[in-house]
């Protein structure tokens, strides 16, 4: 497996960028009251919007159409949705570790999973004939 390093450097300023979303979402609604586990989701499902048109456009210049990458993507991030909530959710609720902690450790978890499943389906270039 070939790495593109500007690539993985451009996917992580994308991510980086949805996870600062994700993040300040979660913290103000946790602020405000919102039990932690409902507030990483409502969190992902911001940062999943912003990553999708950075990642499309920005990471892998995509040159699929909206309509199939989308459906990838929206896959992918139920996938991801589900994983991110049942790992924090392991390891906040039934573990107890903390709540920093968990998160960083279910962030660092689902984007090395993004990362293959983007560069090798949800934006794969499209094959020259």
């Amino acid at each position: 497996m070939k790495f593109d390093i500007q690539q993985i450097k451009k996917f992580i300023i994308g991510g980086g960028s949805a996870t600062l979303l994700h993040y300040s979402t979660m913290a103000l609604l946790i602020f405000i009251g919102i039990k932690p586990l409902y507030a990483t989701t409502i969190g992902a499902f911001f940062g999943a919007v912003l990553n999708y048109i950075l990642q499309y456009h920005y990471t892998f210049e995509s040159d699929k159409s909206h309509l199939h990458a989308i459906i990838s993507y929206s896959i992918s991030v139920s996938f991801g949705f589900f994983a991110n909530s049942l790992l924090f959710a392991l390891l906040y609720d039934k573990i107890q570790i903390n709540l920093i902690v968990s998160q960083l450790i279910t962030t660092a978890i689902i984007t090395i999973f993004n990362y293959i499943i983007y560069k090798h389906i949800v934006f794969k270039p499209k094959e020259s004939h």
